[in-house]
């Protein structure tokens, strides 16, 4: 069986060296010149990436270690601490460590996707590769999935069913002339008219990740800088699209993985540990010839985390100023109990923790005058 996957960034590269493992060739497509580059992501991932993975990933791209994070609103703010909760990554050279041993066809920009018999003709701006399965792990702006939405309009016309919001994130990487931050603590920013949030990101000998998700992210992050401080040599700008919602995964073998199935946490728009847990379905599916069971299997596995997910963000970006410093406040008070039960990778873990608590309930719904017993249904 001919396998193409189409894109070589972690989760297809991943995907690949699953499919290795259980005896099947693939081909690997990627359009830029080089694996690893450009970088778009943040580099922070929970230690679950290094931990709950089939393959074991090499450490050697860990930079720093992320002991806890300081939540901050306006003047005020608490402190968080999780010793070892997140890794500092460099994510060029977790890519290249992922594809090592891989033969990766670098340069191939994937054009448009015909059927061709029981499979499909990839044109490419080199070539016309034939392939009996297509797998699409080709990012936030992805062919395959259009290709998907083209061909099956019944679902793609249905809102209740898939649909996805583009967000674009910026980051600086920034060397500061005096280290007055901590070294092992992730700061976050909370900010009225920002629908994710500000985040300072440790990454060792004096150089931080500061990035914002948003519709002016430029001039939110360059507003943020001058507003707190933050001075230094700007030595890194990255920019990325985060899709955030739900579409289909299969189509008449072909499969979505990654960004382009967005697999992303909708409260904080990280892909990467849910990009390589659904590698290990798909794979398994391949494997079993059970493709036809990828849409259902990642549904029963990570569907309700995700809907929990967009129902929160769908509040969060309804609340004023008024309840943001009400929520800021109650998570505050609350701080020992986040602590305690926050996961890195399942955000509904905390949610559902805080509105165990009657007390903790009647005060979130006094906040925002919402029937947020919503969020957990």
């Amino acid at each position: 069986m001919e396998i193409v996957i189409v894109g070589a960034g972690p989760v297809g590269c991943y995907t690949a060296q699953l499919l290795k493992k259980y005896g099947f060739k693939t081909r690997i497509i990627e359009e830029h010149r080089e694996v690893g580059k450009p970088v778009s992501c943040a580099g922070l991932v929970g230690r679950q990436v290094f931990e709950n993975t089939l393959l074991p990933l090499s450490e050697s791209s860990i930079i720093n270690q992320i002991n806890g994070a300081l939540v901050c609103y306006r003047d005020d703010n608490f402190q968080i601490n999780r010793e070892g909760v997140a890794h500092v990554i460099d994510r060029e050279k977790f890519d290249k460590n992922l594809s090592q041993g891989l033969e990766v066809e670098c340069g191939k920009k994937l054009i448009e996707i015909n059927k061709e018999g029981s499979g499909y003709i990839l044109k490419t701006e080199v070539e016309d590769i034939y392939t009996d399965l297509v797998v699409g792990a080709d990012g936030a702006n992805s062919r395959v999935r259009k290709y998907i939405n083209f061909v099956d309009n019944g679902y793609a016309n249905d809102k209740k069913k898939g649909y996805i919001k583009y967000y674009l994130g910026v980051q600086y990487r920034i060397k500061v002339e005096e280290n007055l931050l901590c070294s092992k603590i992730t700061q976050v920013h909370l900010r009225e008219g920002i629908p994710f949030f500000i985040w300072v990101i440790p990454e060792g000998n004096n150089v931080f990740r500061v990035g914002v998700i948003s519709e002016n992210a430029r001039e939110d992050l360059i507003g943020f800088l001058r507003d707190f401080k933050i001075k230094g040599e700007i030595i890194g700008k990255l920019a990325g699209i985060i899709p955030v919602g739900l579409t289909k995964n299969y189509y008449k073998n072909i499969a979505l993985v990654g960004d382009a199935a967005v697999q992303v946490k909708p409260l904080t728009g990280g892909g990467i540990y849910y990009g390589l847990k659904s590698a290990e379905l798909l794979a398994e599916c391949i494997r079993d010839n059970r493709l036809d069971e990828y849409d259902r299997r990642l549904k029963k596995k990570y569907g309700r985390e995700i809907k929990f997910g967009l129902k929160a963000r769908k509040l969060y970006e309804e609340v004023n100023e008024k309840e943001l410093k009400n929520i800021f406040m109650l998570f505050k008070k609350n701080a020992g109990i986040i602590e305690r039960a926050a996961n890195f990778e399942n955000h509904s873990a905390i949610f559902i923790e805080i509105l165990k608590n009657p007390k903790i309930f009647r005060d979130a719904r006094h906040i925002l005058s919402r029937n947020i017993g919503k969020l957990l249904f």
